[in-house]
């Protein structure tokens, strides 16, 4: 699971307090308002990030992504993920004779193949079919379902900046939020 928060400085708190002194009660509305906004600009950052960097599908990606927004009584929003590592087959597949690749960070087909130069292949019929599966050895078996990241780890390699070429988000989110206060504040007086 990853979480991820965003929550309005302490400074800043202090002067839009200092500044709406004379409205005391518009205070939580306004940094409600701001945070909000920013949460929402966060995971639109964090959807682009998963469109320039890994090619799963949005419906699936987006399922497993959570925005808790704030109110007046708590002032901060949390964008949260969860779920299990991804099978091979939810992304960009081929399927040639020489064995099965996949484009998982959307830089071109790649071989599967292990350090015991054993090719992916579909696993064909039985209770696991139509998966892709890898010896681990050059032997018959064992056989091992491949994985690739879950979408928990994808949102933070995206936040991280990664993956999805915007760089690394923390900065950005308290720039903008900083932003989106004063924008508020403005508004108000």
């Amino acid at each position: 699971m990853s979480d991820f928060y965003i929550k309005v400085d302490e400074r800043d708190m202090k002067r839009v307090q200092r500044v709406l002194e004379d409205a005391p009660k518009k205070v939580p509305r306004v940094l409600r308002n701001a945070i909000n906004q920013t949460a929402t600009i966060a995971l639109r950052k964090i959807k682009q990030g998963r469109t320039a960097g890994y090619t799963i599908k949005a419906g699936t990606f987006n399922s497993e992504i959570q925005t808790q927004r704030a109110s007046a009584g708590h002032l901060d929003a949390t964008i949260k993920s969860q779920g299990r590592p991804r099978t091979i087959q939810q992304f960009k597949i081929s399927k040639p004779k020489s064995g099965v690749k996949a484009d998982i960070t959307k830089s071109g087909l790649k071989g599967l193949v292990n350090s015991a130069s054993a090719s992916a292949f579909i696993v064909p019929g039985g209770s696991a079919s139509g998966l892709i599966a890898q010896r681990e050895t050059k032997s018959r078996f064992p056989i091992k379902v491949l994985h690739s990241n879950s979408v928990p780890m994808m949102v933070r390699k995206i936040y991280e900046g990664e993956r999805g070429g915007q760089g690394e988000m923390q900065d950005y989110i308290a720039k903008t939020l900083h932003d989106k206060v004063w924008e508020q504040v403005r508004k108000v007086i």
